[in-house]
């Protein structure tokens, strides 16, 4: 590929150095002649235009080796430079596979300390750097995964963060059989998750799917019904978004959105 684009760069160099030349030819053909005797003028007027082409096309020659020494030196440069990251990365991997136990637990709670101030600083790009760095070390670091869907979330990458919670939906049902691999972590709040997500995308079918998962998990969790409550009023699922609210009236009845949300159900078609 880099080849390709040193031939384009250098063919692009020469299209517009003919351009320049050919622009020129014009002021030749009104080069004063009138002073050359008759016999002599068209011999004369060649010399001058084939003498004129030879200069240009000595300057075209050396323009040209100027341009493909300093297209050569660019690409040798981010060759060179391109390599050495190459280089870099491999030997980074090898000192990652030589990496005892302890000295991987370690690095890896340094790597979140990091991804978490950059995350508290904004810098969402800096901490997907140091999560996909721990989720290189371990693949089933559960939180580095959950860690990295939220920064896309903050992005508001909605499409990566989606794709993200659903490997780690996976890999919590894989690591669910030993409960201490989970760190913590319920699968419910991974679904709600995911639902929040797909209610982000448009995607209501797929959010209530994953809602309604995560409420059979907690049936009185007040954010879940929240969610099933909005869904269903989008979807005009006058039923299930009654049965959401009532149960939302009785877990949380503090909830100032209630009477709004009740005025909204009224309105959906029986």
């Amino acid at each position: 590929m880099l080849t390709t684009i040193a031939w384009i760069l250098a063919s692009l160099s020469l299209v517009v150095i003919i351009f320049i030349i050919v622009r020129k030819f014009p002021s030749l053909a009104i080069l004063n002649v009138e002073n050359i005797p008759g016999e002599k003028e068209t011999k004369f007027k060649e010399k001058i235009i084939r003498q004129r082409v030879e200069r240009d096309f000595n300057r075209l020659g050396n323009s040209l080796d100027r341009w493909c020494r300093r297209l050569g030196g660019m690409i040798s440069g981010f060759l060179k430079r391109y390599y050495q990251h190459l280089t870099k990365k491999r030997n980074d991997l090898r000192r990652q596979k030589k990496l005892t136990f302890i000295e991987k637990r370690e690095k890896i709670s340094v790597l979140f300390n990091k991804a978490k101030v950059a995350m508290s600083l904004e810098k969402y790009e800096e901490a997907e750097k140091h999560l996909i760095e721990i989720i290189s070390l371990d693949a089933k670091r559960l939180n580095a995964f959950l860690e990295l869907a939220e920064s896309y979330r903050l992005r508001k990458s909605f499409r990566e963060a989606k794709e993200t919670l659903e490997h780690a939906l996976k890999l919590a049902q894989q690591l669910s059989r030993d409960p201490e691999m989970l760190e913590g972590v319920v699968l419910a709040e991974i679904r709600f998750s995911l639902a929040w997500i797909c209610f982000q995308l448009g995607l209501q079918t797929e959010a209530l799917e994953y809602g309604r998962q995560a409420l059979d998990a907690e049936p009185n969790n007040p954010r879940y019904l929240d969610l099933i409550l909005s869904l269903s009023i989008m979807k005009k699922d006058k039923k299930s978004a009654l049965d959401a609210w009532q149960r939302l009236a009785s877990v949380n009845p503090e909830n100032n959105k209630l009477p709004e949300l009740h005025a909204k159900i009224e309105e959906l078609p029986d």
